[in-house]
């Protein structure tokens, strides 16, 4: 614990100690992300969790949560998820209002002696962890999203609608049903989630990741903060979609879907019911999350910039942030 000008930075590596403090800051945030609830934290981090709880005398008012790990003798902090499960929006993060309070705490524990180096990739365009350090954030990506304030596919483009009928009233003819899992339920919506990507070899990198990402999912389920919706035509799974309903958002988050052709469609017209019901319950905006995957552009019309944080303390710090960079540097010439 580290206590200076009137505000004290608790560091837990146990979370759990912390949860009902980080639920109270992540809720009230202006953009609160599904990959910084306690469900996620939990399950989902690889290497030490650090996690810091700024306070304003006994008042949670912001924090970070990281994971960690030792490179040559170097600090190494990352959010949690970092790699294939693409968190996006992972920041320090503050109650409004005391944003300048937190920023100067996490940098005095930023600059504590020791070397490390900070790697946030995903943070939002204004990074309050970039304002934090001095350092300049980096675009590498874009977030899709559409605010929900009407009838959603009405307010999609003509083609787009067109396409949706035609696949529902052709999955009609073979019978169809969706169904939401519930606690009870969400493992066999999880198999049919996982039996599905197996059909793809490009989904391998994600199934390597279901030992974790699954309790995470089920946890989320159990509290309202997910959604796993199955779509079955003629009796046997079409799509599967995993969802996340934080803050009055849904965040479409992975789709697993049939190659059959007899299902082409499936997908599209799952995730467009999972919208609308969304939307049907109270949600204001639908999110895309990380990536311009070309079937977004058909959901979601508005865009958020994502960023890159990366930051250094310490000689060995410096000097791992520099290499990391010659090697990324190295790749792309290779790649071109």
């Amino acid at each position: 614990m580290h206590a200076d000008r009137g505000s004290t930075v608790v560091v837990r590596h146990d979370f759990d100690t912390e949860t009902a403090r980080w639920a109270r800051i992540s809720h009230h945030t202006p953009h609160p992300s599904p990959f910084l609830q306690p469900w996620w934290l939990r399950h989902v981090s690889r290497g030490t969790p650090t996690h810091l709880v700024v306070l304003a005398g006994d008042e949670p008012v912001g924090g970070i949560a990281l994971t960690g790990r030792r490179v040559l003798g170097v600090e190494l902090l990352r959010p949690a998820g970092h790699g294939v499960p693409c968190p996006d929006h992972v920041d320090l993060v503050a109650v409004p209002g005391h944003e300048e309070a937190v920023a100067e705490a996490f940098a005095r524990w930023f600059a504590r002696p020791g070397a490390r180096v900070l790697d946030l990739a995903g943070a939002p365009e204004r990074s309050l962890a970039a304002h934090a350090l001095g350092v300049a954030a980096t675009t590498m990506d874009v977030a899709p999203y559409e605010p929900l304030d009407g009838g959603f596919l009405a307010s999609r483009s003509a083609s787009f609608r067109r396409n949706v009928r035609r696949t529902e009233t052709r999955l009609a003819r073979a019978g169809v049903r969706q169904w939401t899992a519930a606690p009870a339920t969400v493992e066999d919506a999880l198999d049919a989630f996982e039996a599905l990507h197996r059909d793809r070899p490009d989904r391998a990198p994600l199934l390597a990741q279901m030992p974790r990402l699954r309790p995470a999912l089920v946890e989320a389920v159990a509290c309202g903060e997910a959604r796993v919706d199955v779509l079955e035509v003629g009796g046997r799974s079409a799509a599967v979609s995993v969802a996340f309903v934080v803050a009055g958002r849904v965040a479409l988050y992975q789709l697993a879907r049939s190659t059959d052709r007899e299902h082409d469609g499936a997908g599209t017209a799952l995730l467009v019911r999972v919208v609308e019901q969304a939307a049907a319950e109270g949600c204001h905006e639908v999110d895309l999350l990380r990536g311009e995957e070309a079937y977004k552009a058909g959901f979601a019309s508005r865009q958020r910039v994502l960023t890159r944080v990366r930051a250094a303390r310490g000689v060995r710090g410096r000097l791992l942030l520099a290499a990391w960079d010659g090697v990324r540097r190295l790749n792309a010439l290779r790649r071109a």
